[in-house]
């Protein structure tokens, strides 16, 4: 990788682990709308130009147009406290609306590169439990069986 790519990416997730640090202190200060608006911020930070577009299409289409698995990657990090923010707010369905489009989002970039960290894997673990493959149409049931039969 190249010393300008890896700077680059390493100034992402600063900047995510900053964003996701002031989500968490708004939600534990009550704040959960504030935290929701945090997240969209960071996400138009993190996915730049395609920010927009990606949080209208379906996630194979908006996994197409971000393209790096790593953001994809980051970008899961951020739906994670915003499904547990709308948890916080009582809106279970809308949760598990996002741990779906969380687990899509995983499975398109584990599809572009195999290697994850720890933390991708808790939050592709915390989604799963919470009921995110329920609702994963056939083609994503196709790659999360591809996923389970990889990690055995």
């Amino acid at each position: 990788m190249a010393l300008v790519q890896r700077d680059f990416i390493l100034r992402m997730i600063e900047a995510l682990a900053a964003a996701i640090a002031s989500i968490r202190k708004r939600k534990s200060e009550g704040d959960l709308v504030g935290a929701r608006q945090d997240v969209q911020h960071a996400t138009r930070e993190l996915l730049g130009p395609a920010a927009a577009m990606a949080a209208m299409v379906d996630s194979r289409t908006a996994a197409n147009l971000v393209s790096d698995p790593r953001r994809l990657r980051l970008w899961s990090q951020l739906l994670a406290e915003d499904s547990a923010t709308l948890l916080a707010m009582g809106k279970a369905r809308e949760s598990a609306a996002v741990d779906r489009r969380i687990l899509e989002l995983l499975l398109e970039a584990w599809q572009r590169e195999r290697e994850w960290d720890e933390r991708t894997r808790e939050i592709f673990a915390d989604a799963r439990t919470r009921g995110g493959a329920d609702q994963l149409d056939p083609a994503f049931r196709a790659a999360l069986s591809a996923w389970d039969e990889e990690h055995r």
